[in-house]
């Protein structure tokens, strides 16, 4: 989709508008005007704070689903498993709650697909109602009869981490490599397009190299002849079908401060959960980069990027640096430091695996 940002203006800026008064982000004296002026911007950048987005005040694709979902609410819409699927939070709502109940063992992604459906079926015929597959009134119902349950539930680890019990050889583990080669990901970042694209790709092939050398199975989200999967969603897609056990996804932070610098490492946290073992590899990717390149500590942060809420599988997302920043970006166009951050992101997956 377009770009939407500062001095935009027409029907799409309109529906922004609309979507941020709704939800609430738009004050009452702000007027639907179809101007993308600083109190929608503004407006944008509070909705992105809380729906744990990077906060850009730019609306992408991403954002803008964000703003879709989020007119969904709990029992406005029967649910079911359809093609294209439902999405939104009251998908959202369902799974946390099913997730909640022991039904549903992964990320509360927002998807209708056929998991929720499965679990959905099994809670249907536990509480010994209708098992159609459709969250309407009776099953909506029956759930929030069970919402002191609910509520009082601590947080879990998503997604289900398979046979715990069954250490793998490090060989047997198979990594998915990403990083984002569009100007729609990139937001503000996008007049650093050619440079990020480079930089990211130099990172994730170093570090599928150096993977292989250990006898890891590697896989690119994006091919490099055919420049597939370029679209986030594309790549979501693929990754989801790649039967890895571990996504690490590159990118480089921007902010309109230019004195911005450090890293910073992302794992998934969703409503009531989060990834565990993604918090793992995030945290410790971020104290090896950190060490190793003696660069400021931006912290772990848990969110809900769509690479790391829709995808189906242990992920993290690894920033090492600043392209706004001069001084880091000109460090960043050297291959001998790309080199030692992927030597950084490797020797971290490597103790990730056999710790």
């Amino acid at each position: 989709m377009e770009i939407i940002k500062r001095n935009s203006s027409g029907e799409k800026v309109t529906d922004i508008q609309r979507r941020l008064k709704l939800l609430g982000y738009c004050p009452d004296t702000v007027e639907i005007d179809g101007i993308f002026g600083a109190e929608t911007e503004n407006s944008v950048r509070k909705f992105q704070q809380e729906r744990g987005l990077v906060v850009t005040g730019v609306v992408d694709q991403e954002t803008w689903q964000e703003l879709v979902d989020a007119g969904y609410k709990i029992g406005e819409r029967m649910l079911y498993l359809k093609y294209p699927p439902f999405r939104g939070d009251d998908v959202r709502t369902l799974q946390l709650w099913l997730k909640t109940l022991g039904f549903y063992p992964y990320n509360e992604n927002g998807i209708f697909c056929d998991k929720t459906n499965r679990a959905l079926l099994e809670f249907q015929r536990n509480m010994n109602i209708a098992d159609d597959g459709i969250a309407g009134e009776e099953t909506v119902r029956s759930l929030k009869s069970l919402r002191r349950i609910i509520t009082s539930k601590e947080t879990s680890n998503f997604p289900l981490v398979k046979n715990l019990s069954k250490q793998k050889k490090l060989q047997d583990n198979r990594v998915i490599l990403d990083y984002s080669a569009n100007i729609e990901d990139m937001g503000s970042a996008g007049e650093y397009l050619n440079e990020k694209v480079y930089i990211c790709s130099s990172i994730v092939n170093f570090c599928r190299d150096m993977l292989s050398g250990k006898g890891i199975e590697t896989l690119n989200s994006i091919s490099e002849d055919e420049k597939q999967n370029v679209f986030l969603y594309d790549r979501v897609e693929y990754i989801n079908k790649s039967n890895a056990d571990l996504l690490v996804s590159v990118d480089l932070n921007y902010s309109v401060d230019k004195n911005a610098n450090g890293s910073s490492c992302f794992y998934f946290k969703g409503l009531k959960s989060y990834s565990i073992d993604g918090y793992r590899i995030a945290s410790l990717i971020q104290d090896k980069i950190v060490s190793d390149l003696g660069i400021l500590d931006c912290r772990v942060h848990g969110t809900n990027h769509a690479i790391l809420k829709a995808t189906n599988l242990i992920s993290v997302l690894v920033e090492p640096s600043f392209i706004s920043n001069s001084g880091e970006r000109e460090r960043l166009k050297k291959s001998s430091y790309q080199k030692k951050i992927s030597e950084s992101i490797v020797a971290s997956i490597l103790e990730y695996f056999t710790g």
